[in-house]
C-alpha cells in the first residue's frame, strides 16, 4: 500500500500548531486538516526514569481505565447518526456520543501523554474537544463528524499540555524580564522613583515589552514577590539586556509541549490498549502475549511498569535539554 506523504503530518509539527493556536484560530485550521494523518509514532521520543520518580503519583487512574474497560465503543457511522440527532436538538443523543466516546478520548490521551503530566487531566480535557466538536461541526461540512471530534479532542489535550507547561514557565520569564528592567536602570543609572517617567516608546524599543506588562513587573518588583537584593545583584550574569534575550527565546524554544518528552513507548500504547480494550474488547496476559510474542509473565510485569507511568505526575523531561 502506496502512503500518501503529502498528507502525513508529524506529531510534534501538530503539537506546535496546536500550541499556538487559540480556539477560534484552530476551528478555521482543522478544515485544512481533511484527510491528513498525525503521526504519533514515527519521532516519538520516550524519557521516564523509574528510578527518580519520587511520590507523585494519582492512584485513581487505575480504577478509572477498569469502568472504562465495560463501556462499548461507538461505531463511526453511528457517530454520523448521532451528530444529526444533536444537531437536531436531541440531548439523549449527546450523552450516548460523550459517554461511547470515552475509550478514544483515553486512547488517544496515551500517545499525548508526556512524562510528569497527569494521564487524568489529559483525558479530561479531551472530553472538552467532544463538546468544541459538537458546537462547531457544520452538517454540510465534507470531513466525517469523527474525524473531526478526533482533532479537537487533540487540540484539547495539547491545550491542557500546554497549561502545564506555562505553569512552570510563567515564573521564569518573569524572572527574567525583571533582569533585563534591572539591567536597563544599571545602564542608564535610574533610580526606582525614575522608572516611572519611562515613556512607553522607549520600553517598547529597549525592552520589548508594553506599558502595562512592564507597570505590573514593576508591581511584582515593589512588593518584593520576585526580586531581591541578591536576586539583583545575580542579573549582572548578565552584561546586557541583549543576553537576556537570547536565554528568553531558549527558554521558549525549550519549554514547549513539542519538546515534553512522551511518556509512552509504541508498545507501550499497545499493551494499555489490548488490556484495558480501548479499541475493542478487553484482552489479558496471555492474549497479549501472543500478539506481541512475549511470556504472559513478562506482560504481567510490563502492566505493572505501566500502572507506575499512568500515575506519575512529577518531574517534567524534555526532548531537547539545551
Amino acid at each position: 500500500m502506496k502512503i500518501d506523504i503529502e498528507n502525513i503530518i508529524d506529531m510534534r509539527s501538530f503539537e506546535l500548531m496546536a500550541e499556538t493556536s487559540t480556539v477560534d484560530e484552530f476551528k478555521s485550521l482543522i478544515l485544512n486538516l481533511e484527510g491528513k494523518k498525525i503521526d504519533e509514532i514515527n519521532g516519538r521520543v520516550e524519557k521516564f526514569d523509574f528510578e527518580n520518580i519520587g511520590n507523585f503519583y494519582e492512584e485513581t487512574v487505575e480504577n478509572y481505565l477498569r469502568e472504562l474497560s465495560s463501556i462499548k465503543p461507538i461505531k463511526k457511522e453511528k457517530i454520523s447518526e448521532l451528530i444529526k440527532d444533536i444537531k437536531g436538538g436531541d440531548f439523549s443523543s449527546r450523552e450516548i456520543l460523550m459517554e461511547g466516546s470515552l475509550k478514544s478520548v483515553a486512547k488517544i490521551a496515551l500517545y499525548y501523554s508526556k512524562v510528569g503530566t497527569s494521564y487524568i487531566e489529559l483525558a479530561q480535557d479531551g472530553l472538552l474537544g467532544i463538546v468544541d466538536a459538537i458546537e462547531n461541526y457544520d452538517l454540510e461540512c465534507s470531513m466525517e463528524f469523527s474525524e473531526y471530534m478526533e482533532f479537537w479532542i487533540k487540540y484539547h489535550m495539547i491545550q491542557s499540555n500546554k497549561f502545564v507547561v506555562e505553569e512552570l514557565k510563567s515564573p521564569i520569564i518573569t524572572y527574567l524580564k525583571n533582569m533585563k528592567i534591572e539591567i536597563y536602570k544599571s545602564e542608564n543609572k535610574i533610580e526606582n522613583s525614575e522608572m516611572k517617567e519611562t515613556n512607553e516608546q522607549e520600553i517598547k524599543r529597549v525592552l520589548n515589552m508594553d506599558m502595562e506588562e512592564f507597570e505590573n513587573l514593576q508591581k511584582i518588583n515593589d512588593y518584593g514577590f520576585l526580586m531581591k537584593e541578591e536576586d539583583k545583584e545575580e542579573a549582572e550574569v548578565y552584561k546586557s539586556i541583549a543576553e537576556v534575550n537570547i536565554e528568553l527565546e531558549k527558554l521558549e524554544k525549550l519549554m514547549s509541549v513539542s519538546n515534553l518528552a512522551n511518556k509512552f513507548t509504541e508498545t507501550d500504547i499497545k499493551i494499555l490498549d489490548m488490556y484495558y480494550g480501548f479499541s475493542g474488547k478487553r484482552k489479558y496476559f496471555e492474549e497479549i502475549g501472543e500478539k506481541l510474542d512475549m511470556k504472559p509473565s513478562d506482560v504481567k510485569v510490563e502492566i505493572e511498569k505501566l500502572m507506575i507511568k499512568l500515575k506519575y505526575n512529577g518531574k517534567k523531561e524534555w526532548i531537547d535539554e539545551n
